[in-house]
């Protein structure tokens, strides 16, 4: 099967414009944009389905697919995961510009049963899990170290390579603790309603870190930025207004990202919705969310950052 959906293939000219200090710049093809399927693609359903024919737009399974197209210069725009961000602002040498958070935490504690009512209920317990050496992994430690637990001590942890295969061995061992992010938390509480979305740990976060959890960002890069800064702005209100039909019209929505290839079936996606935090946060709300967050991750692996926190310049501001 394909692996990526290109839409809204029809180029457009558009109009040159002031930019700065009487510099001129023309975008002379549509904005390349990538996304992703899931959440961190999902605040960009309307945009999509609108077709405008300013974007063109791009659907990837996965964040490596994106990275070589940002740090070539194929794409202009592009939705990842927040630690992403940082990562490719080094490997640019800072020419990559943070526009808002668009997904806060979609990871989730699934059990059987009724045993979890607070993150210290972990102590000797065993959670199933992926994304080992990625956010997931430091988020999950550090709020196990906030509650006084250490993995490998206190709590076990066995990882898979995937979020399918973890659904899978929770749904065969009815005494283990899964942690899934949306939408698979909807995919396996389909397949198997005994199960209990047990803990939300973005609200987890929020309790011990005072922070939201900002799991899903989008960038551009900066000389882009610079350079078109009217037709930038237009495309985040479209994106913004996205956001906003996303929230209130789930229904719609979910139809609407089963066209588009962001999934396969609208009453997965219609249940995920509200579960999948989609927000927009630009400016200073979102510096203040994702600061404290590059530090946390810093502190457990310097590389999760590309090695260091981004500057002041990495924040958008118009």
């Amino acid at each position: 099967m394909e692996i990526k959906k290109v839409l809204s293939l029809v180029g457009a000219s558009v109009l040159a414009f002031s930019v700065g200090c009487g510099q001129q710049k023309a975008l002379e093809e549509p904005m390349d944009i990538a996304t992703l399927n899931g959440p961190t693609g999902m605040g960009m359903t309307k945009v999509i389905a609108d077709q405008n024919k300013n974007y063109r737009i791009t659907i990837y399974q996965s964040p490596d697919e994106i990275t070589g197209k940002i740090i070539s210069g194929e794409l202009e725009i592009a939705c990842v995961p927040s630690n992403l961000a940082a990562v490719l602002n080094a490997k640019t040498k800072q020419n990559i510009c943070l526009l808002g958070v668009n997904t806060l935490g979609v990871l989730y504690l699934v059990e059987k049963g009724e045993s979890l009512t607070d993150l210290s209920d972990l102590r000797g317990k065993k959670i199933l899990a992926s994304g080992q050496g990625s956010t997931p992994e430091y988020i999950l430690n550090q709020l196990l170290e906030g509650v006084g637990l250490q993995v490998g001590k206190d709590v076990e942890v066995q990882y898979f390579s995937n979020h399918t295969e973890v659904v899978g061995a929770l749904l065969a061992d009815e005494s283990t603790i899964a942690l899934l992010p949306e939408p698979h938390v909807t995919i396996a509480m389909t397949k198997a309603p005994e199960l209990k979305s047990a803990m939300d740990l973005n609200a987890a976060w929020e309790k011990q870190e005072g922070t939201k959890l900002p799991m899903g960002v989008m960038i551009a890069r900066a000389d882009f930025v610079k350079d078109h800064p009217k037709e930038l702005e237009s495309f985040l209100e479209d994106y913004s207004k996205s956001v906003v039909f996303v929230n209130t019209e789930p229904s719609e929505a979910a139809k609407m990202m089963v066209q588009a290839g962001l999934f396969e079936k609208a009453e997965i996606a219609e249940k995920a919705i509200p579960n999948a935090h989609i927000v927009w946060e630009q400016g200073q709300m979102a510096k203040n969310d994702l600061d404290p967050f590059y530090k946390i991750l810093k502190d457990h692996n310097p590389k999760a950052i590309g090695g260091n926190l981004p500057d002041e310049s990495f924040y958008y501001s118009k």
